[in-house]
């Protein structure tokens, strides 16, 4: 039976690196949703067009446009099947990715939190930014405002997957090894 597998955490806590290191790993597919929706914005789609606003102010895209991007995520999944880095970010997505996972008669795997504070994961955005020249890293209102989502919405998630058992906290601040192994011991 093939797993959905989760990481979330505040911007910048690591999501995307453990998500690939897993994905190549063990064979699941990773998709990330803020690399799917820039990809969508690049492409010049209709789709694109209407969560380019959302993602240029760091703020959720509705659900109805979150359905419509994952819809299609059984015929891409990898062999082992797929972890989701940075989705879902609230409890209604939780719930979405739920009905998929029964609808494609899949489990429903750990949902990792990446503990990290504010001032560490502004330090790594910073750095990134350097390198990637992102736009929703480079702008200090759009960064602002992906804190000010995540701190207002993650409780209520948060509180979700802990009531359903699925919920494993991990110390985003320690190395990328160290936070692997943490992983691991989870699967």
């Amino acid at each position: 039976m093939k797993k959905i597998i989760t990481f979330y955490g505040q911007p910048g806590c690591g999501k995307s690196t453990q998500a690939e290191i897993l994905a190549e790993k063990y064979g699941f597919m990773k998709f990330g949703m803020g690399e799917r929706l820039r990809a969508e914005i690049d492409s010049g789609s209709s789709l694109g067009q209407q969560i380019k606003p959302y993602v240029d102010e760091g703020i959720l895209i509705p659900d109805e446009l979150m359905i419509e991007i994952i819809k299609n995520i059984g015929q891409k999944a990898g062999q082992s099947g797929i972890i989701f880095d940075g989705f879902p970010r609230i409890v209604s997505q939780a719930k979405i990715l739920a009905k998929i996972a029964l609808e494609l008669n899949w489990k429903i795997g750990n949902f990792f939190y990446l503990r990290l504070q504010p001032e560490q994961a502004l330090k790594r955005i910073e750095a990134r930014a350097q390198l990637s020249g992102r736009g929703d890293d480079v702008s200090p209102e759009a960064i602002r405002n992906r804190f000010l989502v995540f701190e207002r919405e993650s409780a209520p998630l948060l509180e979700y997957y802990r009531s359903a058992g699925k919920l494993i906290e991990i110390d985003a601040s320690l190395s990328i090894e160290t936070v692997n192994k943490e992983i691991k011991k989870n699967l």
